[in-house]
């Protein structure tokens, strides 16, 4: 498995991101106005509720921020991601461990993926195998395979920030979490100004919805 490239100097985060037909500000306004509606639910919620709400508010907000940058929703099998048709390029958005933006450690998203997540991450291994072989993005035919990055957060309580990345995804370890990344692009913190309570994270988010038949 090649080595993972990390990007934290802000010349070269800004230049990446610009390959990626990117910037660094959309994608850390879409964390603080998913964060802005989680900050809403007091306690009393279902503890599994928190997450929900900021998962689904981000996606939102990512395609709301991204699409004068030719980013447009797009659900895959109940899969949502946004993306960049003429890149063939998506983006999915996941919570992760406390080593999300850490130099010093390899995050983990921080619940177990399902079968979508795991299709986009062996689709991104195949990129890597076959890259020499691969036209430049411009001679792409659009609506192809896509290569899927990841918006990873992680609110950490007692610094009272949420941490933001941009990352590819590589590999997958045993518990179905995704622990491997081929790059990685540090997006900085945004500070918590107001009291918030710590949340358990759901099980997905990765909604895979079986429609059966009605028997008669």
């Amino acid at each position: 498995m090649q080595a993972c490239q990390v990007f934290s100097d802000q010349d070269e985060i800004a230049a990446r991101l610009e390959q990626l037909s990117l910037e660094r500000e959309p994608l850390r306004e879409a964390i603080n106005q998913a964060h802005l509606q989680r900050v809403r639910l007091t306690p009393n919620h279902p503890s599994i509720f928190p997450g929900l709400e900021m998962w689904g508010w981000l996606v939102g907000a990512v395609r709301d921020q991204l699409r004068p940058l030719g980013w447009v929703a797009h659900e895959q099998s109940n899969y949502p991601l946004t993306v960049h048709s003429a890149l063939n390029l998506a983006i999915a958005v996941a919570s992760g461990d406390s080593y999300v933006g850490n130099l010093l450690g390899m995050p983990s998203s921080r619940s177990r993926k399902g079968k979508n997540t795991v299709d986009a991450v062996e689709r991104n291994c195949q990129f890597d195998m076959f890259d020499d072989l691969l036209p430049d993005p411009e001679e792409l035919p659009e609506s192809g395979p896509h290569e899927t990055w990841i918006l990873l957060h992680h609110t950490d309580t007692v610094k009272k920030e949420i941490r933001i990345e941009l990352s590819r995804p590589s590999g997958m370890g045993k518990g179905g979490k995704i622990n491997f990344w081929s790059e990685r692009i540090m997006l900085g913190t945004l500070a918590l100004d107001d009291d918030f309570f710590e949340v358990t994270s759901p099980g997905g988010p990765d909604i895979d919805i079986e429609i059966r038949r009605k028997s008669s």
